[in-house]
């Protein structure tokens, strides 16, 4: 796992609309989530991942 570099592929990829940059780095809004999974395949560097 690497530290995102706010490419906002994650942003692109969520039909949901629970992922935003905020200045330097990515917010996940939970309460939208449904945790589709899109977000971890797409992000090229393991950023995000499922606990």
């Amino acid at each position: 796992m690497e530290e995102c570099g706010v490419c906002e592929d994650c942003i692109d990829v969520c039909m949901e609309e629970a992922i935003e940059r905020r200045a330097y780095t990515i917010i996940i809004d939970a309460s939208k989530c449904d945790n589709c999974g899109e977000c971890v395949d797409v992000c090229p560097v393991g950023a995000i991942y499922e606990d």
